[in-house]
């Protein structure tokens, strides 16, 4: 009885403590749900939208921004700039530098974030309105507004921000401008979004655009340090890019203040280039003091920024500046900058103007360089530059030589300086001739004992420097052996001190040591050169006449045999003891002349290299100094010389252009006295002859431009005679071989493929280094291999451009086999737009294209990418997950009263596997148009003829015998009339035929896009080649 009543007042005292707890429980599970609804992006109440505003806050965007700031920061400090020129404002700005180094990291997560943010947590559903808030402005522009979520903005900009930094540059400018559209009742987030905005036209190049925002913001609107210091950090990137570098030199202060870290300490060592740009080297040199010393700054920092203070040193004695930078060479970690600081040595003396000591320096930056890479160019470059403004042209010659290759193409001045390359090749021929025939003579006028005296001298410096290579390779011989055991050579106590070289008699590639002491030697003399063929020649494009001839020809000389060329030696005996031998003096004796006959002949060797050194340096450097250098030489040592009247007339030539009256009249003179009888004596007899001799040049030009017109307009024998009139008149003009190129072309649809063949031939014989010698190359190579020519539809407005292969070498036209694509319209697309680079802007037609993108696409993302091919230049717009999305494009493009597809330029709907399978194979559009038309051509038949009936468009086109269509033969597009048990149909074609491009307006209509689809053909511009 009792423990029964016990247990029962127990179970009595659980349930009245388990009733409170249940209670709860049926009270959260109501309540939680109803919370939650009431909190939902579809309703919104003063609830939803602070609970969504929390949510976005610590949830979604604290994980995005923590991603942007923690990638943000490892790319800003792990990039290595490229002190060797001005560094970016920022890493990411590589990005739109495709030969720039590019930065690390990765921004997609946060852009994953910010689009979570705005799917999820977005109120776009307007409140409830209050009764009696009719007249207040305030609560009426709150309804009006096109988000509720008050945080919302914050993803918004984490978003654009990140696109920014992952190099999308149109994509985080388009989401900018969608802030600064949509959020207008927060001023300080719009003034944030057009700043970003304005950030991303400077990364695109668009200055113009992006000055215009600048100029909108007033100083009021900046109303944070944030806004401030970005707003310096945009105006002061686009004054550096426009060249306005005093203009930028405040805002880049103001920068350098807001920013923090390795991007402040970046900003800094740019300001102090700015400053020593400007000529303020005081102030460079404490802006590089003050990058050197950040706390932030890594070691290559510090020591480029001491380097770069050497060099804007403006005190009076810079004993003490390069003492300190020898000084550096000493320890092991510069042991990799070397060249850096002999370079830095060099320019200082090169300050003072003491050219040797710089000329010294230089060399020894050369030299000392490991990296065999820009900073080993740029030394090469300034010590080719002053030996060739001290018209010292043999010595200057391989300093370009090797530069040159090395450099980046977006290198300043770099058309200049492979033009001055390229003359040097042909000048430093002459000049060593001049050099070698004048050392010879003045050895022969030398007693013997003065003679054997040099001679020795020229043997013991060959001995020491065959002694000091030797031992180099010795040293690369163990120094390879060591790193293919893995050991560390500095840090062993048994590294000898003198070397032997390696004797393993195994073959030259099995032997691991003897491979890298070779690449360690080449690479030493040559630098990193790129694994292709004719690597040593700078022209690649360079023929043989016997790769034009049919492949069934017989190139062979009978007896296999190669002739050479026999070496005159004149009087000078080989067969003397030691007369081969370098070591031997007998070696340099024998080369010294010692006949007034021999000595002759090396005078007129000097004079043939003085005149022609003139030449060169007159016509293809326009160094008007240096050319009349050569020449006074010339009249003075030799005023008899065969060369008197065409120096005398260059002369004349040269002070005319230069607007010497008096001088060019003295010369005219000259040669009317010295020489009444010729050609130019005649000639200047004329007062008026060198205006007629300037409207020579005009006419010429006229002449082309009125033949190019009637090349366009199918006036094939206006090309023909146009070109026998130049050939008449004007047989030695520079623009000869843009005339023969024309008459060449107006052949193949003159159905003349023998003249066409034969004129090209001659082109490349009479001019091998034109602008056109890659392209008629490329063509009769066409033609050896088996092609066929279209001479047919399209006249000469028919595209020539399609065969060009989407590869490094733009001249190739042969295919390796044919190529199969898949024409599937639910794949991802591509829209190309194709156009010749020489008629066509590649960044106006981006520009366009990126603005009308712009206008008809607020949030729909489309990545633009330019590439070049050569002739044929391409701008690839992404982002058409199919067909239908493609489609859409193109209709709202037709219908854009701002755009038009400018003419020559052919839209063309490819799928991105097929795209990149062209590009892979370096294959070229012309075989995807003619993948299509076959495609098109069977898929026509299909429906009315058995399977075996049907036949390719290849066996409807037929044989030809000469290669190329003759009038008696059907058209491409037409199939060949063969004997059938039914009726053949022509090729029907799924589009109409593409119009060529003309100088009218473009149609209001849907432009003519090639597509990929089994119902779209390719009709159209055909490709020169069938």
């Amino acid at each position: 009885m009792i423990i029964t009543s016990a247990g029962h007042t127990c179970r009595q005292r659980l349930c009245r403590c388990a009733r409170p707890e249940l209670l709860f429980r049926v009270v959260l599970l109501l309540c939680v749900p109803a919370i939650l609804s009431a909190c939902s992006t579809r309703k919104n109440t003063a609830a939803s939208r602070n609970y969504n505003a929390f949510i976005t806050r610590y949830n979604i965007y604290y994980n995005g921004d923590t991603h942007y700031n923690e990638t943000l920061q490892k790319m800003e400090e792990s990039y290595e700039d490229d002190y060797s020129r001005m560094v970016l404002m920022h890493p990411v700005e590589a990005k739109g530098r495709e030969q720039t180094p590019q930065p690390s990291g990765n921004f997609d997560r946060s852009i994953e974030k910010g689009q979570k943010a705005i799917q999820l947590r977005s109120i776009k559903k307007r409140p409830r309105r209050k009764p009696g808030k009719s007249g207040d402005a305030a609560y009426q522009a709150w309804l009006k507004r096109d988000e509720y979520n008050p945080f919302m903005h914050n993803a918004w900009m984490m978003m654009g921000r990140s696109q920014f930094f992952n190099g999308d540059f149109l994509g985080a400018a388009s989401t900018f401008f969608y802030v600064s559209r949509h959020f207008s009742w927060l001023p300080a987030t719009v003034t944030e979004a057009k700043l970003w905005q304005a950030r991303c036209y400077v990364a695109l190049d668009w200055l113009y655009d992006a000055e215009l925002i600048l100029n909108r913001i007033r100083p009021e609107q900046l109303t944070t340090s944030d806004l401030r210091g970005l707003y310096a950090y945009v105006q002061a990137d686009c004054m550096i890019r426009s060249g306005h570098f005093e203009d930028a030199v405040e805002p880049l202060r103001v920068a350098v203040k807001a920013a923090s870290g390795a991007q402040r300490t970046r900003l800094q060592f740019l300001l102090g280039q700015v400053l020593e740009r400007l000529g303020r080297r005081s102030e460079a040199y404490a802006a590089f003091g003050k990058a050197g010393a950040a706390s932030s700054a890594s070691y290559r920092t510090k020591f480029n920024a001491r380097i770069k203070q050497s060099e804007v040193f403006d005190g009076a004695d810079i004993d003490s500046e390069v003492r300190s930078l020898r000084r550096m060479t000493r320890y092991d970690r510069n042991k990799p900058y070397l060249d850096q600081i002999y370079y830095a040595i060099g320019n200082m003396y090169l300050s003072r103007c003491d050219t040797a000591h710089a000329i010294e320096n230089y060399a020894l930056a050369a030299e000392k360089s490991t990296r065999n890479g820009i900073d080993k160019a740029i030394a090469q470059l300034r010590l080719g530059g002053l030996y060739f403004d001290r018209r010292q042209y043999a010595k200057a010659q391989p300093c370009y030589a090797e530069a040159v290759p090395q450099l980046p193409s977006s290198y300043p001045d770099y058309r200049t300086l492979r033009k001055r390359s390229d003359v040097l090749d042909e000048l430093a021929v002459y000049a060593q001739n001049v050099e070698l025939q004048d050392s010879l003579l003045r050895l022969s006028a030398m007693t013997d004992d003065e003679r054997m005296k040099v001679v020795e001298g020229i043997i013991a410096e060959l001995v020491a420097r065959e002694k000091r290579e030797a031992e180099e390779a010795r040293r690369a011989e163990y120094e390879a052996e060591v790193a293919a055991r893995g050991d560390d050579m500095q840090n062993s106590s048994n590294a000898p001190n003198s070397f032997n070289i390696n004797t393993d008699n195994s073959w030259y590639f099995y032997n691991q040591t003897a491979k890298q002491a070779g690449r360690t030697e080449f690479q030493k003399r040559w630098g990193s050169r790129r694994l292709e063929d004719d690597w040593r020649r700078r022209n690649k494009n360079s023929f043989n006449n016997l790769e034009f001839d049919a492949a069934d020809g017989d190139g062979d000389d009978g007896d296999g045999t190669t002739p050479t060329d026999s070496t005159d030696t004149g009087n000078n005996d080989n067969s003397a003891p030691g007369a081969d031998d370098p070591h031997n003096p007998q070696y340099y004796l024998r080369q010294i002349p010692s006949s007034d006959a021999e000595r002759a002949v090396c005078h007129e060797i000097i004079q043939e290299g003085l005149y022609n050194m003139g030449v060169i340096l007159k016509d293809k450097l326009e160094d008007y100094p240096a050319a009349r250098a050569q020449w006074d030489r010339l009249l003075r040592d030799y005023p008899d010389n065969i060369y008197r009247l065409d120096v005398d007339y260059n002369m004349y030539l040269m002070y005319a252009r230069t607007g010497d009256t008096a001088e060019a009249e003295r010369w005219r003179h000259t040669i009317m006295t010295d020489f009444p009888e010729s050609t130019y004596g005649v000639a200047l007899q004329d007062p008026a002859y060198l205006d007629n001799l300037r409207q020579m040049d005009r006419r010429q030009q006229e002449l082309y431009d009125a033949t190019l017109e009637a090349y366009m307009a199918n006036r094939n024998a206006e090309v023909h005679a146009a070109y026998e009139e130049m050939q008449t008149r004007y047989p030695l003009s520079p623009v000869m071989p843009k005339f023969m190129f024309l008459h060449a072309l107006a052949y193949v649809t003159d159905n003349r493929p023998d003249e066409f063949n034969a004129t090209l031939r001659d082109l490349l014989n009479r001019y091998p280094d034109t602008d056109i010698t890659p392209i008629a190359s490329a063509w009769l190579k066409g033609m050896a291999q088996g092609r066929r020519l279209q001479s047919d539809a399209g006249g000469n407005m028919r595209g020539m451009i399609w065969d060009v292969r989407l590869s490094a070498d733009s001249t190739a036209t042969g295919a390796d086999g044919p190529l199969e694509f898949d024409l599937d319209p639910a794949k991802e697309q591509l829209l190309v737009m194709l156009f010749p680079t020489d008629s066509v802007s590649s960044n106006l037609l981006l520009y366009e294209i990126a603005r009308h993108n712009f206008r008809s696409f607020v949030v729909k993302d489309f990545e633009l990418e330019p590439m070049n091919f050569g002739r044929l230049g391409m701008i690839v717009i992404r982002g058409f997950g199919n067909m239908n999305e493609l489609n859409h494009y193109r209709k709202v493009m037709a219908a854009s009263p701002d755009f038009h597809i400018p003419p020559g330029v052919r839209p063309v709907a490819i799928s991105a596997a097929n795209f990149d399978a062209l590009l892979q194979g370096g294959r070229s559009f012309d075989e995807y148009f003619r993948y299509l038309d076959e495609k098109n051509y069977v898929d026509a038949q299909a429906g009315l003829l058995q399977p075996e009936q049907i036949e390719t468009l290849q066996q409807a086109e037929g044989p030809t015998d000469n290669g190329m269509h003759t009038p008696d033969e059907p058209a491409a597009e037409t199939p060949a009339e063969t004997p059938a048990p039914a009726p053949k149909p022509a090729p029907v074609p799924a589009v109409p035929p593409h119009t060529p491009p003309t100088t009218t307006p473009a149609p209001s209509t849907a432009p003519d896009i090639t597509t990929n689809e089994g119902d779209g053909g390719s009709e159209g511009d055909d490709p020169l080649f069938d």
